[in-house]
């Protein structure tokens, strides 16, 4: 088990259908398998496929007993310290993306308003065909659209949103996927020095500005964990470099800048890459999936579990992306 404490999350051989009859399990996550594949509210299906060669689930484990229900489109999974909640719409119901995305935050800021634990510390959106279209037209600039219109933040003030990550799925899957981890009390957002503020991005990214936090660090019950949003090889507000390995290095850059922000404002020596953790490695092409693997295999220490997965970045020039959870205790 990756984390020691009140949230233990690890990869783990088998299937969903092993892990799910854990009453202590809040969630099991699949990849290569469409979304709208879900079969308990527990199970999440990510279209992502897995570059690995050996298949994996990972699983999020909790203190106690999780009960599970659905809520409108939502399914839900709740122990008594946190709750995830898990969202997939077929995009053959709507218009477009914009319309899809602002429906789908619309949901989730519904849910969250009624739930016990309605502040998100970290979102995952996987979208279909994330570079396609031109301009503004882009899929994922009109999902920046939709879910700034639902969240109704002024993109030129810091929004109260937490970390995420958002990621190309396959262009012929027909979900809309999104899902988050949520308490009931507010975390602490963690930008990084080295990047502009994602909600302060120039107009040349898109009409709205993606409304995300770098991080956020999440306490339950004396137990802290700090949950990293996708990062990639953006230096300021630009994309630095134009080959996979380089990417890679200055992806862990800054993620280790993020940590080192996050051990400043705790006045800590936690967290720290290295500690109980694990890490999603996001690969563009697969035919450079050795080429990333070797490389983090130099700067990531071997006790970090990581996948790998297969999926397009939110920029056309960003070839590769991590997101993870680190242990702070």
């Amino acid at each position: 088990m990756m984390l020691e404490h009140g949230l233990r999350v690890s990869y783990e051989a088998g299937s969903a259908d092993t892990w799910l009859h854990d009453s202590a399990v809040l969630a099991v996550f699949s990849f290569g398998q469409s979304p709208l594949l879900a079969n308990d509210a527990r199970h999440v299906p990510v279209a992502l496929p897995q570059l690995d060669d050996n298949p994996v689930v990972e699983v999020w484990r909790v203190d106690g007993t999780v009960r599970s229900g659905s809520w409108e489109q939502l399914s839900w999974a709740r122990s008594d310290n946190m709750t995830m909640g898990h969202l997939a719409l077929n995009l053959q119901d709507f218009g477009g993306m914009l319309e899809a995305s602002r429906h789908a935050y619309e949901i989730v800021q519904d849910f969250l308003r009624q739930s016990q634990h309605h502040c998100p510390m970290k979102i995952w959106n996987y979208i279909p065909g994330i570079n396609v279209g031109e301009g503004d037209g882009e899929c994922y600039r009109e999902f920046c659209v939709g879910r700034a219109e639902a969240w109704s933040a002024d993109s030129s003030e810091q929004p109260a949103m937490p970390a995420a990550t958002a990621i190309g799925s396959p262009e012929d899957e027909h979900a809309l996927q999104v899902y988050f981890l949520a308490t009931a009390l507010p975390g602490t957002n963690v930008e990084n020095p080295r990047q502009v503020n994602a909600w302060h991005y120039p107009r040349q990214y898109g009409p709205r500005s993606p409304l995300f936090s770098r991080g956020t660090l999440m306490q339950v019950n004396g137990d802290r964990h700090f949950l990293i949003s996708g990062t990639a090889s953006v230096v300021g507000h630009e994309t630095h470099h134009d080959n996979t390995a380089d990417q890679v290095h200055e992806s862990i850059r800054n993620v280790k800048s993020l940590l080192a922000e996050a051990r400043r404002l705790q006045g800590s020596e936690h967290p720290v890459l290295g500690d109980a953790g694990m890490l999603r490695v996001y690969v563009r092409d697969p035919s450079e999936y050795e080429q990333v693997r070797r490389v983090l295999e130099t700067l990531i220490p071997d006790q970090v579990q990581r996948v790998y997965l297969q999926g397009d970045i939110c920029r056309v020039d960003l070839l590769t992306e991590v997101d993870g959870i680190v242990a702070c205790n």
